[in-house]
Formats: C-alpha cells, sequence, structure tokens
C-alpha cells in the first residue's frame, strides 16, 4: 500500500525523536541493567533490545499497537496498562501516552480520551484513526523504540555514536521482522518471557543514583 505524502509526514513527526513526549527520560529499566553490568558494549545492546523485540515488553507493545486497527482502543487500553509488569513500567507508557496525546492533537483530534493510557495505544489509535497504514507504522514505532534504547546506552555505557548506530543497523531485520509478525498476530500471542528486563525495571525503582525515571 502506498502510503501519501501527508501521511508520512505525519508519520515521521510522530515518531521523531524530537516529538514531546519525554521519552529521552525513560530507559525502560536499562539504566539499572546498564549499572549492574549486564550490558558493556554495543554487542550485549543489541542481545537485550532484540530480546524486547520478539519475546519481551517491545512484542507485546507492537501487538497492541497493530491491533489498533482492528480493535476497541479503550479494551486495548485496559490490557496494555495490566501488561506493565512494574511500577515504574506503568509510569513510562501512561505518560508517555499521554504526552502523545496531547502532542498529536494539534494535528489532529485524539480518538482516545482516557484518564490513563499506555504509549503504544495512544500511538496506535491515532495512526488508524489518520489512515496510516499498519506496516508503515509498525515500522516507524518499533524503530522508535529501539532508537530511545540506544541512546540511553550511547549516553550511560558509554557505547559511542558509531557503536550506536551499528546496533540499529544490525537491529534493522529484527524490527522488521516482529513488525511483519505483529501485523498479523492477535491478542493471544501477547506473552513476553524477558524476565531479566522486568527484574531490572523493578530494580531500577530503588536505584541509589540514577538519571532517567525508568
Amino acid at each position: 500500500m502506498h502510503i501519501e505524502p501527508r501521511q508520512l509526514l505525519l508519520l515521521l513527526t510522530w515518531m521523531s525523536p524530537a516529538f514531546p513526549t519525554g521519552a529521552f527520560a525513560y530507559s525502560h529499566g536499562l539504566e539499572w541493567a546498564i549499572e549492574s553490568g549486564k550490558i558493556k558494549d554495543g554487542e550485549a545492546l543489541k542481545a537485550w533490545i532484540e530480546d524486547l523485540l520478539t519475546r519481551g515488553s517491545g512484542w507485546n507493545d507492537a501487538v497492541l499497537f497493530a491491533r489498533c486497527w482492528e480493535d476497541s482502543p479503550s479494551e486495548l487500553n485496559e490490557l496494555a496498562l495490566a501488561l506493565a509488569v512494574s511500577r515504574e513500567r506503568h509510569l513510562e507508557t501512561t505518560q508517555l501516552g499521554r504526552a502523545f496525546r496531547i502532542a498529536a492533537g494539534v494535528f489532529a483530534a485524539p480518538p482516545l480520551d482516557d484518564d490513563e493510557i499506555a504509549y503504544p495505544v495512544a500511538a496506535g489509535a491515532a495512526c488508524a484513526a489518520m489512515g496510516i497504514s499498519r506496516a508503515d507504522a509498525l515500522l516507524a514505532f518499533l524503530q522508535g523504540f529501539s532508537a530511545a534504547l540506544v541512546s540511553v546506552a550511547v549516553r550511560l555505557v558509554p557505547i559511542g555514536q558509531t557503536a550506536g548506530l551499528e546496533t540499529l543497523r544490525d537491529l534493522a531485520p529484527v524490527i522488521t521482522a516482529v513488525a511483519t509478525r505483529a501485523a498479523i498476530a492477535g491478542l493471544e500471542d501477547l506473552g513476553a518471557i524477558t524476565i531479566a528486563a522486568d527484574i531490572a525495571a523493578m530494580r531500577h525503582e530503588t536505584q541509589h543514583s540514577r538519571v532517567f525515571r525508568s
């Protein structure tokens, strides 16, 4: 399906790191993983993000995002909030979701007005409402998720800008494959087994010195 220029520009704007959602303030638990020594280089970072994308929170968010083209956003939102495994994960997704809804309202009326809205549902519902194709939107959404985590590692490890770009390059086929799977997935395909990442998100809550909110 060909994406119209207006829709492409909107998608690029909404999924840009510069879009004012405050995503730079959250590490998705990655800060604790770096502090504890689990992630020391680009190779470890790539493996961590790949696990999240293929069998963790990234996968669940991709499925919920994709279902916004067919299912009720309100029902999806309840499920998305229930899937947040820690207090900080809940804070992260709801704060990003709220900020996205407010900022996206500049371009179009938001399709969902729940008090608490999970980010993948806020973004997916907005893209669907504007007629952006699910395939294109999924790629942009997962690229944004991955790029945000790489940015955390570039600042904290630090792995350097070149290693960060190499990580994104190596994740490109993973992102493509996950987007393809998520586009045809149902809610019965939700599920995560990234226990180490979930523990990292929980332990970050009591991390003594930290830069990020999650």
